[in-house]
């Protein structure tokens, strides 16, 4: 069996947050692959628990992709203050024998970003609303390599590692089964505020959205950020989108900071976010260049950051680019920049930055310890776990399972991702949505 029929059957997805399907995106051809261990994000640890415990695994599915795409040339990009990872993939790269080499970062947001992160470690640059094949690599989270590996021999995606931190007792990273619910996670953890009071984001706090506490782990799910209700950052992400409008026209001062921040802007790329808070309250038959710029943002949420008057450049660029893509239209910026912003270096954002600026230092821990979560007595997969449709259920109620079964396919000649039972158990519920597996008794 080929890697790629490998991986497709093992249901793996981009496990960094957008989650595209592994096996389409193997199916290429590129002169360097790259195994993103940077974790974007503030607060989130469990990228660098992967690489530290399971450093064979890594290298052995970055090696695994680098022979099928035909690259000479590997890197794991990661953190120089990730001491225990640098130790541990030092030695798996020496036994693995090909040409990988660690690539140290900045302790900055958002290096984790796969743009960036090239150009951080190669000088290249992706152009406009590109992908890194452009410029002849390929870019994947760890944690996806070493399912890559796994895959290999078998072993379908079943559980992730995910980070628990906030407003809870015990903040850790959890191995935990895909489909488990938000609340059993919270329970374990020990909240420290009612739960009734404590709002939750997936992911990081920069690009996660909210999630209801009765959701649960999907493959994507990095990190799990549980806030009182009254945090600042819930109150800012909680103001409708209209009223953020208003607000902008309002108090937009056109002081161009978000500008000055904007990652992709430092990327050399044409988008100015302080032109399209200019022209956001005016109703146009054309859009301008500072709206169309939407479609090249990357929605990392500096201009937030840097925005001296509270505003979202970033929920506004989101809003235009829905509006824009509801009347059909298509990206105008694809140029290439032949080298990044002469200012890049300078106006890096440091991560303790971002988590003094949202309130978040308290929570900000680099010595969580990985653990096993318990088998969850009922998992709820979701059917759209990828970049795609929905996959087809392949059960039926009532059905016996063990972890690992295959429960719903990919339908034929579409993007998705194959699901498989997280646990034994027996199929209680099948919706247009979930499947529901409830454990032996």
């Amino acid at each position: 069996m080929s890697l790629v029929d490998s991986v497709r059957d093992a249901g793996i997805i981009g496990c960094g947050g957008a989650g595209f399907p592994t096996h389409v995106k193997i199916d290429s051809k590129a002169s360097q692959v790259f195994a993103n261990g940077a974790e974007c994000e503030p607060l989130l640890n469990s990228d660098q628990r992967i690489m530290e415990h399971q450093a064979d695994e890594l290298i052995e599915g970055l090696a695994l992709i680098m022979k099928h795409v035909g690259a000479g040339k590997g890197y794991v990009g990661l953190k120089k203050t990730y001491k225990d990872s640098i130790a541990a993939l030092t030695v798996a790269i020496k036994k693995a024998g090909f040409n990988i080499e660690l690539g140290l970062l900045d302790s900055c947001y958002p290096s984790g970003d796969e743009h960036i992160m090239i150009t951080d470690l190669t000088g290249k640059i992706v152009p406009e609303g590109g992908i890194p094949l452009q410029v002849s690599a390929l870019v994947s989270n760890v944690l996806t390599m070493v399912q890559v590996a796994q895959a290999a021999k078998g072993q379908p995606v079943t559980e992730r590692a995910v980070t628990l931190v906030g407003e809870i007792f015990k903040p850790q990273v959890v191995n935990v089964a895909i489909g488990t619910p938000i609340r059993d996670l919270i329970e374990f953890a020990i909240p420290l505020v009612p739960v009734e009071d404590m709002v939750v984001i997936a992911g990081g706090p920069m690009m996660g959205p909210i999630v209801n506490i009765d959701d649960v782990v999907n493959k994507t799910t990095s990190g799990l950020l549980f806030l009182h209700k009254d945090h600042p950052l819930v109150q800012i992400r909680s103001i409708p989108m209209d009223a953020m409008v208003r607000r902008s026209v309002a108090a937009c001062c056109q002081c161009r900071m978000c500008t000055d921040a904007c990652s992709r802007y430092m990327q050399g790329h044409d988008i100015e976010p302080h032109l399209m808070m200019r022209v956001l309250a005016y109703k146009m038959d054309t859009p301008t260049r500072g709206m169309t710029s939407a479609f090249i943002c990357s929605q990392c949420g500096l201009c937030e950051f840097a925005c001296p008057m509270d505003l979202s450049p970033k929920r506004a660029y989101a809003d235009i680019l829905k509006n824009l893509r509801a009347a059909g239209l298509k990206n105008p910026h694809t140029k290439t920049p032949l080298e990044p912003h002469e200012f890049r270096e300078f106006r890096k954002i440091a991560k303790d930055r971002l988590t003094k600026r949202y309130g978040l230092t308290k929570y900000d821990s680099h010595d969580l310890r990985l653990t096993q979560f318990p088998t969850p007595p009922v998992v709820r997969l979701s059917l759209t776990q990828a970049i795609g449709v929905p996959s087809k259920p392949v059960v039926a109620m009532g059905d016996k399972v063990v972890k690992g079964t295959l429960i719903a396919r990919i339908p034929e000649g579409k993007l998705g991702s194959m699901l498989h039972a997280s646990i034994d158990g027996t199929i209680t519920d099948i919706s247009d949505e979930h499947i529901t597996i409830e454990g032996a008794k």
